[in-house]
């Protein structure tokens, strides 16, 4: 037995094997896309409807973007690799300025990833000494960030998700401190719940904490000024500006790898707090940068959101509800309050959850496993991702195929919901 088998056979043990055990078991973990058209996938011979794509508003197939990318590549080359401490592409100080009047903040910092913005940020903010309120439910990398400042010395607490009873508690204990920040998810990405804004800031507020937003997958899709019309909001600027809030005490990240299409993430700033980051933050001078095509198609993305945008979110909105609406009238439940294109259907038990994946793979659908313990026991879930790139017809085809999901259920005489006895 090899050095690496033998590393390997004594970490599959525990809740990760069940992980291992899960992509040996379903076709929809590694599966090797071999062609796209529109959302359809081929899959060696088999052609699927897409299911799984986090493309929200349809940007990486949206000709003009595509376009647009050979030009820069021309003049930049497909990678200038210099670190941004070095130097960088005007291609970014472009997209900083129009990103920061987005969203409506003193400016932005663009890294390639949100994980590398929270593996940078939240360690360089805490340094040995800060205190993290971290939420329960929010994204695994604002964890992986908040253990990296535990490890120098920083305190980490956790609270339930809008447990804020709990939170205000830690804030009460370490209101001393003045180094405290609360961590949350903008959109949550099992769900598509946003954070309640306005309880989240005011609380922060009163006890001098800084609120740190990762949006995502929120980024694109939600917006100022939601209305019966667009329940989203208009112009994708984000969770903050959906409440009407501004900045003053929140560190804001938004996501380019979802609705944007994009190798490309932000965090707000003032010119200040830039300038903190810029030293502070490893990623900034130890992290490769974005590749020109994912920076020009971001340039060209706002362009397109600003023409389109709001068409593209209406589509969405309408497909999303239609799913929803359509699958809540079978019987299955799905945490969702708000329409967003995250649509995670209760399975409860890795097996049916296997089983279930199996039946909509042979129906041409794809979806995305979550199988314990990458949720909580219980939890178990098919999470349908839905794009403006979709169709109508895709829907329906979604929808048959979760027809063939409930008869099976019923014949294993397993709950439709949680809690419910079939």
């Amino acid at each position: 037995m090899s050095s690496f088998d033998k590393i390997i056979d004594a970490n599959l043990i525990g809740q990760r094997a069940l992980i291992s055990k899960v992509l040996h078991s379903s076709q929809m973990f590694d599966a090797d896309a071999l062609e796209i058209k529109g959302r359809m996938i081929r899959f060696g011979d088999n052609w699927v409807a897409d299911f799984a794509s986090c493309n929200y508003l349809g940007f990486d197939l949206n000709e003009e973007i595509i376009a647009s990318v050979e030009p820069a590549l021309r003049k930049w080359g497909v990678h200038p690799s210099w670190c941004r401490l070095v130097a960088s592409p005007n291609l970014y100080t472009q997209a900083e300025e129009q990103f920061s009047e987005l969203i409506g903040s003193e400016d932005v910092l663009i890294l390639p990833t949100v994980t590398l913005i929270s593996i940078g940020v939240v360690p360089a903010l805490m340094g040995q000494d800060g205190v993290m309120f971290l939420d329960k439910s929010a994204h695994m990398t604002m964890y992986e960030a908040a253990k990296m400042a535990r490890d120098s010395g920083s305190k980490l607490i956790s609270f339930n998700h809008n447990d804020y009873d709990v939170l205000e508690e830690g804030l009460k204990q370490h209101r001393d401190n003045p180094k405290k920040l609360i961590m949350v998810d903008g959109a949550y990405s099992m769900t598509g719940n946003y954070i309640h804004v306005p309880t989240i800031v005011e609380l922060a507020k009163k006890y001098n904490a800084i609120v740190y937003i990762d949006d995502a997958h929120g980024f694109g899709v939600v917006g100022e000024n939601p209305d019966e019309n667009l329940p989203y909001g208009y112009k994708g600027n984000g969770v903050v500006r959906h409440f009407d809030y501004d900045y003053d005490n929140i560190l804001y990240v938004g996501g380019l790898s979802k609705a944007y299409s994009s190798l490309a993430a932000f965090i707000s700033c003032d010119k200040k707090m830039k300038s903190y980051i810029k030293a502070y933050a490893t990623p900034y001078d130890l992290s490769g940068p974005c590749p020109t095509a994912s920076l020009q198609s971001i340039l060209t993305g706002l362009v397109v959101n600003e023409k389109h945008g709001d068409v593209f979110r209406k589509k969405l909105y309408h497909l999303s509800k239609q799913a929803i609406d359509g699958l809540r009238e079978m019987g299955f439940y799905m945490d969702n309050n708000t329409y967003y294109p995250i649509i995670s259907v209760w399975i409860g038990d890795t097996d049916y959850l296997i089983q279930t994946a199996k039946i909509l793979w042979d129906n041409q659908i794809l979806v995305t496993l979550a199988p314990y313990p990458m949720v909580k026991k219980g939890q178990e879930t098919l999470r349908i991702t839905i794009t403006a790139a979709n169709t109508e017809h895709e829907i329906q085809i979604l929808l048959q195929a979760f027809q063939k999901v409930k008869h099976y259920l019923l014949e294993m005489q397993a709950p439709l919901q949680p809690g419910l006895v079939p």
